[in-house]
């Protein structure tokens, strides 16, 4: 089979100012790649934040089961890596949350399943949000010009379909707000945190020189 479709969206959007002319900024890249007409495959070729106060919260309740490697289990919670940052925690456990809400249903037909911790994205979305705040640039464009997929392929993920959302705000609630307070069936960036087909996410948070939080949310499908 042939690829015959390579759809890649991208939308940024400016969300007023905030302390004088530091812009909160979102932006969005989803990329999907159909075979034959069917949406199916889209195969790969084959930190500091602002305060000490974002904590791990438990995610789900005691009758939950962990995440099989595949989601097996019927309700599940995504078993917690050791070491992470606090706000990156925070960030994941907020998009969780946000997929299994009441709010979000008519979307995921509930079928968007808590997404599993991965460190190789975790390590392509620190990486990101390091060179942006570095460097001071705000885009899906990594420094050396390469897209999202391809960070991600470069560190051995094998992606049926990836997605990377990226935001610029003093807060991590407040960038998941945003990124939520979107309209609904679009796509945008809350049409990635939504998005039932995705199984795995790596955040990466840094606060730059500017005081901001530079966010780096990588999701994938993965094989």
């Amino acid at each position: 089979m042939s690829r015959t479709v390579d759809r890649r969206f991208l939308f940024e959007s400016l969300f007023g100012t905030l302390l004088g002319s530091s812009a909160i900024q979102v932006c969005i890249l989803s990329v999907t790649i159909i075979f034959c007409g069917v949406t199916l495959a889209a195969s790969s070729p084959s930190t500091s934040s602002s305060s000490g106060s974002s904590t791990a919260r438990s995610l789900g309740s005691s009758a939950d089961q962990i995440c099989a490697p595949r989601g097996g289990a019927a309700s599940c919670v995504p078993a917690l890596p050791t070491d992470l940052d606090p706000a990156e925690v925070e960030m994941w456990q907020l998009v969780n949350q946000d997929r299994s809400a009441v709010s979000s249903a008519d979307e995921t037909k509930g079928r968007a399943r808590p997404l599993q911790w991965d460190a190789r994205l975790a390590t392509v979305a620190r990486t990101h949000s390091r060179e942006m705040a570095t460097d001071g640039f705000f885009s899906h464009q990594g420094a050396d010009g390469s897209p999202p997929w391809v960070r991600i392929s470069r560190v051995g993920v094998h992606w049926l379909a990836s997605g990377e959302n990226i935001a610029k705000f003093p807060e991590v609630r407040e960038a998941e707000a945003a990124f939520m307070n979107e309209p609904k069936f679009q796509p945008n960036h809350r049409a990635n945190i939504l998005n039932p087909d995705y199984t795995h996410v790596g955040v990466g948070i840094v606060k730059g020189p500017d005081g901001m939080l530079y966010i780096t949310q990588e999701f994938a499908q993965i094989r």
